[in-house]
C-alpha cells in the first residue's frame, strides 16, 4: 500500500483471525514481472482485472478473465511467473516411474524439495502414450540424468540449465550399443515405442509396464509382438544375463539395463549369448548443450517474442510454459475449459497470453484433462488446484514443481481478499464472469484474511517452524463504506481500498462499488429435486442498467417460499440451499435484493421418462475408435433391443465401440439418472453413456464393467454440475486396459431416464 495514504476511518471489529503480517502491499494488482506497486504501472498480460497473489519471493500468480477469448462465457486464465534468480528451483517429478501415472497433486505431495525449501507450485508435463504404456512422448531429464528420449514430433522441450536459467530448445538423443559383432545405433530410451528395425534401452525408470507393448503391431494380440522379429537382452554390469524373443514385464532392477529390438536390430540382439560384453552409451542434449532438467512438449508457441502460427483452432483446457529472452523468468499459463463457463482456449490465444507476459519463447504442454496447475495461496502450507479442466484430475506421467526457500513462519503479512470464489467450482451453480471484487452500493462483501510469513508461507500453528502465535480481531475500514463484522458494507459508487487490520498487522484489497442494481438473476434459473433426500442450491447475480454485474451475497437477499414444500437456508459459500419438505410438488421462490426481485421455479419429485425403446434399432449406427463395431436389431427382454458387437483385439490403446441413435435423444427436463437394460457377455468392457448438456459441455457417465452374463439393469447417475436439459448422443463400450484383447456382443433395451416432473420450458 502507499505509506502516504491517510489512515481510513470507521473501523468495525470482526471475528478473531490468526494474523501474520505487518505492512503489506495491495493484494489486487496487475501481472508481474516486475512486481507492481502503487507507484508503478504494471505490464500488460491480456488478463484483464487480474488478481495478483504473491506466492513466494520471486513467484507470483495472476488470474482472471481474458476478454474476447473462448466460448461459453469468455476465457479464464492463470499466469504463474517465476523469477529464476531468486533462489527458486524447478524440479522434474513423476509418479514413481515413467509408466506409473499419478495426479500432479500426488506427485507434488510425494516430492522431496531441497533442504530449506518448500514446494509452492506444480504443473503437468507433456503429451504421453495415453491408454497404452502411459510413458511420456517427449524427452525427460532429472538432475542431468536422461530418463526418456523424444518421439518424432515431440523434439522440443522445456530446459533448465545448471545455472538455473531456462528456455525452450530442440533436444536430441544419440546412443550406441557396442556388440561383439560391431556397433548398433541406440534409437530410444524408455520410449513408448521402438522404431521399426530399431533398438530401445529400458531402465529402472521405466517401471513395470509390459515391454511387449513397445514393439506391438496394431492388429495383433497385445500379448504377442506381431510378425517382425523381436528380441530382448538383459544386461548387467556390462555383460548379457539373458536373451529372449519375448519382451518381459515387471520392474527392472537398478543394476540392469534391458535392450528391446525389432526387425533387423532384433536379429543382431538375438545372437547374443550369456556373458557377452555389451557397451551402452547415450546422450540427451539441448541445442548441443548438456542441461540439468528436460521436460518435453509439442508445439513451439512463441519464438523471438512473437506467437508462432499453429494449425489447431480447437478449444480445450491448455497448459504452456515460456521463458524470457535471458532465461531468468519462467511463465506458466493454464486456460480453463470443459466446464459450463469456459469451453477452453486455442493455442493461438495461449501464445498471445505468453507473448504479452514477456515470454520470448514458449512451448505447449499436454492440455485437455491433463491440464493442471497447483499453486500455494499466500499463507498456505501446500499447493492447491487453481485451474478447471474437467470433472476430475487426470493421472499423468510427469510434471514440474517449483520450490522456494522456506520462511521463518513468524507473522509478517496479511492476505485480505473476498471470500467468494472468482469462478465456479465443479458442482457449483456459480454463474460465469463472477467478480467478487465488485459490490453494489449499500450491499455486503464478505472478506477473509490469511496470515503469512516474510516468504508468503504459513505462520503460526501448522507452519514448518513454530513461532510465537498471535491472534487478533480483524478490523475493516475504508474511505467510504464501513465494516460489519467480516463484511464490508459498500458506500458510494467508485473504486475503494478496504484495509484490514489485526493488531499491528495490515492488508488491503481493492474493490469496485457499483450503483444500485436494476436486475437480479438466480443461477440456475430453475431447481429440480427428486425427493426429500435431495437438495439444490442457487446463487445470485445482479446487474446495473449498463450491464455491470456483481455477485450478491445471501445477507443482502430475502427469499419467500412455501414453508410446507421447501426450506431455504443461506450457506457460508454465498449460496442458498433449498431442501424439500414434501414428497412432491411445485412452486416458485421469490428472491429480492437491492430493491429488485427475481423468481426461481422449483419442483420436487421424479418420473420415469422413456428415452429409447430401440424399436428403431435398424436406424442406429455403429462407430468405433481403434476397434470394430456393429449394431443390429435384437430381442430384448420383453420387446425390441439393440445388439452392439465389438472387436477390441486390434490395438492396445483405449478402444471404444459405440451405438449412435438416428438423431440425438433430447430431453426437455432435468434428468437425475438414466437406466438401461444390458444383456452382458461377461468380457468386462465398461458401459458408458455420452451426454451433451445445455452449456454445450460433453459428459461421459461411466457405468460398471460388463462382467456378467444375462440381463441386468444399469443405473447411471447424472452429476450435479451438469447443465440441463441434456441430450444423449451415444451409448458405448470402453476398453482402456492395454493388456486386454477381446471381442463380443452386448444387447441393450429400454433406455429410460429419471426426470423432474416439470419441463424446463416452464422455468
Amino acid at each position: 500500500m502507499n505509506p502516504s495514504r491517510p489512515r481510513p476511518s470507521g473501523p468495525v471489529r470482526s471475528a478473531a483471525v490468526s494474523v501474520v503480517a505487518v505492512l503489506v502491499a495491495p493484494m489486487i494488482l496487475a501481472a508481474p514481472p516486475p512486481r507492481a506497486t502503487a507507484d508503478t504501472a504494471p505490464p500488460a498480460t491480456g488478463i484483464t482485472g487480474a488478481v495478483e497473489e504473491p506466492i513466494a519471493t520471486g513467484v507470483d500468480l495472476v488470474s482472471g478473465p481474458v476478454p474476447g477469448a473462448g466460448g461459453g462465457g469468455g476465457q479464464f486464465a492463470s499466469l504463474l511467473t517465476v523469477d529464476l534468480t531468486e533462489r527458486v528451483g524447478i524440479e522434474y517429478v513423476d509418479g514413481g516411474a515413467l509408466t506409473s501415472p499419478a495426479t500432479v497433486a500426488d506427485m507434488a505431495a510425494a516430492a522431496e524439495p531441497p533442504a530449506g525449501s518448500t514446494i509452492v507450485a506444480a504443473v503437468n508435463g507433456g503429451y504421453f502414450d495415453i491408454g497404452a504404456t502411459q510413458a511420456p512422448r517427449g524427452a525427460g531429464m532429472r538432475d542431468g540424468r536422461a530418463l526418456t528420449s523424444p518421439e518424432a514430433g515431440f523434439d522440443h522441450a522445456v530446459v533448465i540449465d545448471a545455472d538455473g536459467t531456462g528456455g525452450v530448445r530442440r533436444v536430441d538423443f544419440d546412443g550406441t550399443v557396442s556388440l561383439p559383432t560391431g556397433d548398433l545405433d541406440l534409437d530410444a530410451l524408455n520410449a513408448p515405442t521402438v522404431p521399426e528395425d530399431g533398438v530401445g534401452l529400458y531402465t529402472s525408470d521405466w517401471g513395470g509396464h509390459p515391454r511387449a507393448h513397445v514393439v506391438y503391431e496394431p492388429g495383433t494380440d497385445p500379448g504377442h509382438t506381431g510378425t517382425a522379429p523381436v528380441a530382448e537382452a538383459v544386461v548387467s554390469e556390462g555383460t548379457v544375463e539373458r536373451v529372449t524373443d519375448t519382451p518381459g514385464s515387471g520392474p527392472i532392477d537398478e543394476d540392469e539395463q534391458v535392450l528391446v529390438a525389432r526387425g533387423s536390430a532384433a536379429e543382431r540382439i538375438a545372437v547374443l549369448d550369456e556373458g557377452d560384453p555389451v557397451g551402452l552409451e547415450h546422450t540427451l542434449t539441448a541445442d548441443g548443450a548438456d542441461p540439468r532438467l528436460v521436460l518435453g512438449g509439442r508445439h513451439v508457441l512463441v519464438r523471438d517474442g512473437e506467437p508462432v502460427p499453429v494449425d489447431d483452432r480447437s478449444r480445450a483446457p491448455r497448459t504452456a510454459i515460456g521463458f524470457s529472452e535471458d532465461g531468468q523468468a519462467m511463465h506458466v499459463v493454464t486456460a480453463d475449459g470443459r466446464n459450463r463457463s469456459h469451453s477452453g482456449a486455442t493455442l493461438a490465444e495461449v501464445a498471445e497470453l505468453l507473448a504479452a507476459a514477456g515470454a520470448a519463447q514458449a512451448l505447449e504442454l499436454d492440455g485437455g484433462g491433463s491440464s493442471t496447475l497447483l499453486v500455494r495461496e499466500p499463507g498456505g502450507v501446500r499447493p492447491v488446484l487453481r485451474n478447471r479442466a474437467g470433472d476430475r484430475l487426470r493421472e499423468v506421467p510427469d510434471g514440474l514443481v517449483v520450490t522456494a526457500p522456506q520462511g521463518s513462519a513468524r507473522p509478517s503479512g496479511l492476505w485480505l481478499r473476498p471470500a467468494l470464489e472468482p469462478r465456479p467450482e465443479h458442482g457449483s451453480p456459480t454463474p460465469p464472469q463472477q467478480d467478487p471484487r465488485r459490490v453494489f452500493t449499500g450491499m455486503h462483501r464478505t472478506l477473509t484474511a490469511t496470515g503469512h510469513d516474510e516468504a508468503f508461507g504459513p505462520s503460526g500453528p501448522g507452519a514448518p517452524h513454530t513461532p510465537d502465535d498471535r491472534t487478533g480481531e480483524l478490523v475493516l475500514s475504508a474511505p467510504t463504506g464501513h465494516g460489519d463484522g467480516p463484511r464490508f458494507v459498500a458506500g458510494s459508487p467508485g473504486p475503494v481500498t478496504v484495509t484490514g487490520e489485526a493488531g499491528a498487522l495490515r492488508g488491503t484489497v481493492d474493490l469496485e462499488v457499483l450503483p444500485a442494481p436494476d436486475t437480479l438473476r438466480a443461477t440456475p434459473g430453475r431447481l429440480d429435486m427428486a425427493s426429500p433426500d435431495d437438495s439444490a442450491s442457487f446463487v445470485l447475480t445482479a446487474a446495473t442498467g449498463d450491464g455491470e454485474r456483481a455477485p450478491v451475497e445471501p445477507v443482502d437477499a430475502r427469499v419467500e417460499a412455501a414453508p410446507e414444500l421447501v426450506e431455504v437456508t443461506a450457506r457460508g459459500d454465498g449460496r442458498f440451499e433449498v431442501r424439500p419438505l414434501a414428497e412432491e410438488g411445485t412452486g416458485t421462490l421469490t428472491v429480492t435484493a437491492g430493491g429488485v426481485s427475481t423468481e426461481v421455479p422449483y419442483s420436487v419429485g421424479a418420473r420415469t421418462t422413456p428415452v429409447a425403446a430401440f424399436d428403431d434399432a435398424r436406424e442406429w449406427t455403429a462407430r468405433s475408435t481403434r476397434a470394430e463395431a456393429g449394431v443390429r436389431p435384437a430381442a430384448g427382454r420383453d420387446g425390441p433391443g439393440l445388439a452392439l458387437a465389438y472387436d477390441f483385439t486390434r490395438d492396445i490403446r483405449t478402444r471404444t465401440a459405440a451405438a449412435h441413435p438416428p438423431e440425438p435423444l433430447a430431453l426437455d427436463r432435468r434428468a437425475f439418472a438414466f437406466t438401461v437394460g444390458v444383456r452382458g457377455d461377461g468380457n468386462g468392457a465398461r458401459l458408458v453413456l455420452s451426454l451433451t448438456d445445455d452449456h454445450g459441455v460433453g459428459h461421459s457417465l461411466e457405468g460398471p464393467a460388463v462382467d456378467w452374463k444375462g440381463w441386468r439393469d444399469v443405473r447411471l447417475r447424472v452429476p450435479d454440475h451438469v447443465g440441463h436439459p441434456v441430450t444423449v448422443s451415444r451409448v458405448y463400450l470402453l476398453e482402456d486396459d492395454p493388456g486386454r484383447a477381446h471381442a463380443g456382443e452386448v444387447v441393450l433395451d429400454g433406455l429410460t431416464a429419471e426426470t423432474a416432473t416439470e419441463p424446463r420450458s416452464a422455468g
